[in-house]
């Protein structure tokens, strides 16, 4: 089913008062088997027109989910389809997870007024950080028409949004550019959300970035655990596999049975190795073929962190990158004259270049 003839059937007939059992809902029960193939490979895609049995929802949503950000419009950034209260336009968008944002204001006073300015202030940011070239031809708001909480709550979380009147849909190639494009304004916005909570500590919802110097105190290295996750389909499951986690768990044990000490306890940096040489790491999985994602996010990443979180003139950690997966010889050539240090997982061996074996990060 082609995106344009989905929108148009979930759209044109959708009515929250006919409740579940309807062809609409169906269909967006549907969403990750009947879109399979549209947006990046490994996102994952839902839907839904309500919480069953409770209610249905007068604007149902799409859902375009970059995995290692967030499986649920609760939290995290994502991508999103919504249609109007009046079911005349839907409307797609980079937004943010409302819920456990509202969560952390206080009850008191006019509480909604607070949480809709914390989400327009946090979007703001986030739009303020993205390049120019990527936000051209995108609004900043949409309009749900609808003056419910939640709808509310979408309306304030907006980074960028283009609305399509359902009765002049373009084509299915443009909506799927489109898409692909909020799919990209996505990767940058989490970066952006990154650098502004970095340079601006408890400013913004993703937490303070405030350096903490690992020698004031004991910081344990504890990475969690991958968490497998099965998305249930009518027709089949998809099971998506542990990622980032149980690697950096691997190469964290590796390391402290070598006589590393580091620690995880320093978002948003995956780790630090604090003695004998201060390192910053950054874990970086493999999806497929793609190393070059790979290595631009641990590039990027690396250097942000090490720019804003450490002053210059004081002493600076040097810069790990870890991959879950062989990467190109000129990659690695390229983060080497960017004096990043790489290692990479091989048939269970953790293999580093020669920076990274000189300093015994690597075999």
């Amino acid at each position: 089913m082609t995106l344009v003839d989905y929108l148009l059937a979930v759209g044109a007939g959708y009515d929250p008062r006919d409740g579940f059992d309807t062809p609409q809902q169906r269909l967006l029960s549907q969403a990750g088997e009947l879109l399979d193939g549209y947006g990046p490979n490994d996102f994952v895609i839902k839907a839904s027109g309500g919480q069953r049995p409770l209610a249905t929802t007068d604007t149902p949503w799409i859902g375009f989910f970059d995995p290692d950000e967030s499986v649920t419009p609760m939290r995290g950034l994502y991508v999103v389809w919504l249609l109007q209260a009046s079911r005349e336009a839907w409307t797609l968008s980079v937004n943010m997870g409302t819920e456990l944002r509202a969560k952390t204001m206080k009850k008191a006073g006019d509480r909604e007024a607070q949480v809709l300015e914390a989400l327009r202030a946090e979007a703001a940011a986030i739009r303020g950080g993205l390049p120019a070239d990527l936000t051209s031809g995108w609004g900043a708001a949409m309009d749900l028409r609808r003056p419910g909480i939640r709808q509310r709550r979408y309306e304030a979380a907006t980074i960028i949004a283009k609305t399509y009147p359902l009765d002049a849909l373009p084509d299915d190639k443009t909506l799927a550019g489109d898409l692909n494009h909020a799919c990209l304004v996505l990767a940058e916005a989490m970066q952006a959300r990154d650098r502004f909570a970095i340079a601006n500590p408890g400013t913004i919802f993703t937490g303070s970035a405030v350096h903490v110097d690992p020698n004031d105190r004991d910081l344990p290295f504890d990475p969690g655990v991958d968490v497998t996750a099965v998305i249930s389909l009518p027709k089949r499951s998809i099971v998506r596999k542990p990622r980032h986690e149980g690697g950096l768990k691997r190469y964290g044990t590796w390391l402290q049975c070598r006589n590393f000490k580091l620690t995880t306890k320093v978002h948003p940096r995956d780790f630090v190795i604090t003695s004998p040489t201060p390192w910053i790491g950054e874990y970086k999985v493999v999806y497929g073929r793609d190393v070059a994602r790979a290595t631009r996010e641990a590039h990027s990443q690396l250097k942000e962190y090490r720019h804003f979180l450490y002053p210059a003139g004081a002493s600076r950690p040097q810069l790990l990158a870890v991959f879950s997966a062989p990467i190109t010889d000129r990659r690695v050539t390229w983060l080497n004259a960017e004096d990043i240090a790489v290692v990479w997982d091989e048939d269970d061996r953790w293999r580093g270049c020669p920076l990274a074996q000189a300093a015994g990060l690597g075999l």
